[in-house]
């Protein structure tokens, strides 16, 4: 791949990361607003702040580019979130809810985790290690925020059923 054509998609995925980011801050803190359980609530609002530094890290690697964050819409947090929500408008009881929701938000941590780890080769690539460091950081803070959801979700699980 040609060096214009890499930064070209390279800054596509900034906008992509930052609207994603920006959509799974939105869903930690309506979930905030519905989790029973206190540690996952918890987990929530801590999710919101660390997607809030995501989408704010993404917006000044544009700006490092000369570029401004667009209204480009990542379809993938999307349909985790609407996944997420027939879950949730299916749940029976607010120990259901907690699982869908918990799961939903696992699903968000693990799609940007992912995402921000593979960006790392690119920014590698295009000379930009300072970058390339950040989004190994920031993927590797989701994975561990996705580790603490998991316990918290087993032990709210064996709590409903014991």
């Amino acid at each position: 791949m040609a060096h214009d054509a890499l930064k070209t998609w390279y800054i596509a995925g900034l906008h992509a990361y930052r609207s994603a980011s920006e959509q799974a801050k939105e869903a930690a803190s309506q979930a905030e607003g519905q989790f029973t359980h206190p540690e996952l609530k918890k987990l929530a609002g801590e999710g919101a702040q660390l997607s809030d530094k995501q989408m704010q890290t993404m917006v000044a690697f544009l700006k490092e580019l000369d570029t401004q964050p667009n209204d480009f819409k990542d379809r993938i947090q999307e349909g985790i979130a609407k996944g997420t929500e027939m879950a949730v408008k299916a749940a029976e009881d607010d120990d259901a809810r907690d699982v869908a929701l918990s799961f939903g938000a696992r699903a968000g941590l693990t799609y940007i985790a992912v995402a921000l780890e593979n960006h790392a080769i690119y920014a590698k690539a295009l000379g930009m290690p300072k970058q390339a460091e950040t989004f190994l950081r920031l993927g590797q803070e989701s994975k561990a925020h996705d580790e603490r959801y998991a316990k918290a979700a087993e032990g709210a699980v064996g709590e409903q059923v014991a």
